[in-house]
């Protein structure tokens, strides 16, 4: 046979097969049960998502009963959430002779109802993509399932051989995180940056130490054995995704940076602070808008469940009530100043501290007037000195008899008015001022035409 002849056979066999329609190999997909959940609806999702058309139209489903033996024999599956574990999923991955493995988790976040699906590719041990959506009642689910569908699809056709490989290990947690909660942020955070296309996400089980001791056994050429590099059958990933869930008061916050594996440096560091659990979502989006310099707000406004627009809606509201609060507290200390002037111009506090004056300027003294008192306490000083000089020292025959108790029963005199006036003229609010407030003074009128002072103490409740 010639070479023209040759060709030509070829061309009819070829033309014969897409007339026959040839079967294309598809790659198998496993469909995990759902944990989380009650009354076996996990497995109802699974099986949902096993009917999907268009899954079965790209991919070949391994049937229900192959998955349930394999999870059935997988018991650490059962205290796994998702894809908190991957080693584990993968383990059933190969059992099942799957290309893909879906696995889920119903959960709850706060207040709100979520539903969390990854794709992992078993030869690459890689975190295709993933999706959340959230719900009120666990009914909605149903209607959910196509979308996410669709991006299962979407992200298995992605070439992620140009992108940079991100390992993410588990969440460290303190300042009494709930691991449950820790686990699901870092689930979403995972989703967001396989989202937005600039890394290919691995998820790990092993610790930041272990994986910088893993990529640094592959420099130096040295195989390890599976159970040292989780990484599967491709390399190891450079750069390492770490993650800390802290508490400081009532303030919960993610701190999450990513490490450089080949030179050992930070290339982006950022915290992410939120306060109640509701917020987690957008929360994680932003903070993966930060690692990566993507916008995800389209992204976030989705899986949130927000309209378009919402999230800035919502996002100049809470800016709203947040200004609106600095503004009362802002309010409330100029009524408290008001307050405290208005008890200084009642008279109550500064008589309170005017009687206490009388004793050495002890009442300028609290009152924080601390000029008041040392005229109060010297002139008290001077006048004792003169009067003691003048009973002890000088005879009632002295040229200066009576002049040096004279003047110190003067200065005495003195000492007390300006004690008294003085709190009246120096208004500064202490602690104090607010007990010495009680003290009402006032004019009454008395019998015959004549005026009477009426002092009174207010105790309150």
């Amino acid at each position: 046979m010639d070479k023209r002849t040759f060709l030509s056979a070829l061309l009819g066999a070829a033309l014969f097969a897409a007339g026959a329609g040839v079967v294309v190999a598809r790659d198998n997909l496993a469909v995990l049960p759902f944990t989380g959940g009650e009354r076996g609806e996990g497995e109802t999702i699974a099986e949902l998502f096993s009917f999907n058309e268009e899954l079965n139209a790209v991919f070949t489903p391994i049937p229900r009963t192959s998955i349930s033996r394999a999870v059935g024999n997988e018991q650490r599956f059962q205290l796994s959430a998702g894809m908190t574990d991957p080693d584990t999923i993968a383990a059933i991955g190969r059992q099942l002779g799957a290309q893909y493995v879906v696995a889920g988790n119903i959960t709850r976040l706060g207040s709100r109802n979520l539903l969390i699906i990854s794709i992992m590719k078993i030869d690459e041990l890689r975190q295709v993509s993933g999706d959340i959506q959230t719900y009120a009642r666990i009914e909605e689910v149903q209607s959910l399932l196509p979308g996410m569908a669709r991006n299962i699809i979407a992200a298995s056709g992605v070439n992620a051989a140009r992108i940079d490989k991100l390992a993410v290990v588990p969440v460290e947690m303190g300042g009494n995180i709930n691991s449950h909660e820790a686990d699901t942020l870092a689930q979403i955070l995972s989703i967001y940056l396989i989202r937005s296309g600039k890394y290919a996400v691995y998820p790990r089980t092993a610790t930041l130490a272990q994986v910088q001791a893993e990529y640094s056994t592959q420099l130096s050429g040295v195989t390890a054995d599976e159970n040292m590099v989780r990484i599967g059958r491709g390399g190891n990933p450079r750069f390492v995704l770490s993650v800390a869930a802290r508490r400081l008061g009532s303030q919960n916050m993610f701190n999450a940076a990513i490490i450089d594996m080949e030179s050992g440096a930070q290339i982006a560091g950022r915290s992410e602070n939120y306060g109640a659990l509701d917020e987690g979502i957008e929360a994680m989006g932003r903070l993966a808008g930060r690692l990566t310099g993507a916008d995800l707000s389209g992204l976030i406004a989705d899986m949130s469940g927000e309209a378009p627009g919402e999230a800035d809606a919502r996002a100049r509201a809470e800016a709203a009530e947040a200004a609106a609060r600095d503004r009362e507290r802002a309010a409330a200390r100029d009524r408290e100043r008001a307050a405290a002037r208005a008890r200084a111009k009642s008279g109550g506090a500064a008589f309170g501290y005017g009687i206490l004056n009388l004793a050495l300027g002890l009442g300028s003294y609290i009152q924080g007037d601390f000029a008041g008192f040392g005229v109060a306490f010297l002139s008290y000083g001077a006048a004792t000195g003169l009067i003691w000089y003048e009973l002890v020292e000088l005879s009632a025959d002295d040229d200066f008899a009576n002049v040096p108790g004279t003047i110190g029963i003067g200065i005495a005199g003195f000492a007390v008015l300006y004690g008294f006036i003085r709190p009246f003229v120096y208004q500064k609010s202490r602690a104090l001022a607010d007990v010495l407030d009680s003290i009402q003074v006032a004019a009454v009128p008395a019998d015959r035409g004549r005026t009477a002072v009426r002092f009174s103490y207010t105790v309150r409740f």
